[in-house]
Order: structure tokens, then sequence, then C-alpha cells
């Protein structure tokens, strides 16, 4: 019996989209109503932490962040 990961648990979605840019695309591509010409061609996997001005407070980790 195969067993497989479930990529709906976080740490294996971060893993499989966030470290295997070609996955990632065609994932984007397939669920989003983009036409042919609007498609997805590259990506730019940004910085998740996010640094506050203020010092004192906590820092934050985004998981998705987007730029279109």
């Amino acid at each position: 019996m195969a067993r497989y990961l479930n990529p709906k648990i976080d740490l294996i979605f971060k893993r499989i989209f966030g470290e295997h840019e070609k996955i990632l695309k065609s994932f984007l591509n397939a669920i989003l109503p983009l036409k042919p010409h609007e498609q997805i061609v590259s990506l730019n996997y940004l910085p998740t932490e996010q640094v506050p001005i203020i010092p004192e407070r906590k820092r934050a980790i985004v998981d998705v962040k987007c730029v279109d």
C-alpha cells in the first residue's frame, strides 16, 4: 500500500510549493481562471518573515506573500 504526504498539512504544503517553483507555477495556473496569455511564467519567492518598524513588537511569519 502506497502512502502519500497530505498537502493540506501546512508543513507539507510549504515544503512542496515553497521549494519547487515548477510545481507551484503549474498548480497556480491550473486553479486560477487565467487566459493563456495571462499564465504565470515566473515566480519570485518573497521573504515570509516580517520585521516590524517598532523593535518591541514580535516578529510575524506570513504563510503566503504575493505580488501580481
